[in-house]
């Protein structure tokens, strides 16, 4: 099997830092398990000259006992990003690890509050904070080998690249709009409503709780104003929706999602 990967992924996802992975990889090519070299491809600089960069690294990955991975030179020659077409659109690596970074914030703040918040309907002991930074890497680690040249970010979309129609097709879960919150901040003001319209929505269907839509969509515009105001709303909503998703997961469903998100945010 090989893949193409962009190393600073594959090291955020570890927790380790690129001289790390560097530092491993040729231990587990020599006993057979890897082939990695990296990949060369071209890119169109601002003064529109074509230059070789390098795009990622090929992994020729073992699966067979006995075996030792080789990577081909049909491997080697083939291309698997369009450079140009992922800087427009803020699909690299570096941006994806920027994110995961946010994310991991938002797990120790979800952590912090947890341990403060006393919950007036359901307080389940064990319940613990959705990995959302390992989940999010993974994801974009998963897309990126398996659809090269096409990876999707719809968890981190940029509202200014998407349609209404396409952004609502694509944020189905609480978890899609827990990672889009932060664009609710980064969007043109006149496309903020309609932005915030979608969140709210999707938030209401996620939890089976329709008639609450409006409230979401309020909920999401008080986050945004505390974020204006210097307080941090947005991040504090993400960790309470990350947390009522795990409750939800956890107890099988939630009666009054809204009521008790509000409570938690109150209390946040």
């Amino acid at each position: 099997m090989v893949l193409h990967l962009p190393n600073e992924m594959m090291a955020a996802q570890v927790e380790k830092n690129v001289s790390t992975l560097r530092l491993w990889t040729p231990l587990l090519e020599e006993l057979g398990y890897i082939d990695a070299r990296p990949h060369y491809t071209t890119m169109t600089t601002p003064g529109g000259q074509r230059i070789p960069v390098i795009d990622g690294t090929l992994y020729a990955i073992c699966l067979q006992p006995g075996h030792k991975a080789k990577l081909t030179y049909q491997d080697l020659s083939a291309q698997y990003r369009n450079l140009d077409e992922d800087r427009l659109a803020g699909r690299t690596a570096y941006r994806v690890v920027q994110r995961a970074e946010k994310l991991g914030q938002q797990e120790t703040a979800n952590a912090e509050n947890a341990n403060r918040v006393l919950d007036g309907e359901k307080n389940m002991r064990g319940s613990t904070a959705s990995p959302m930074k390992a989940q999010y890497l993974r994801e974009q680690l998963k897309a990126w080998a398996v659809t090269p040249g096409q990876v999707q970010d719809p968890l981190f979309a940029d509202p200014r690249i998407f349609s209404p129609d396409e952004l609502e097709e694509a944020v189905r879960t609480v978890q899609d709009v827990i990672y889009l919150l932060p664009a609710v901040a980064e969007s043109e003001a006149n496309k903020r409503a309609a932005l915030v319209g979608i969140l709210g929505t999707a938030l209401a269907h996620a939890l089976d709780d329709d008639h609450s839509q409006r409230w979401y969509c309020k909920a999401i515009w008080n986050a945004w104003n505390a974020e204006v105001e210097g307080r941090g709303g947005l991040q504090v909503l993400a960790a309470q929706l990350a947390r009522l998703d795990v409750d939800r997961h956890e107890w099988g469903s939630l009666k009054r999602p809204a009521a008790l998100l509000n409570a938690r945010l109150r209390a946040a």
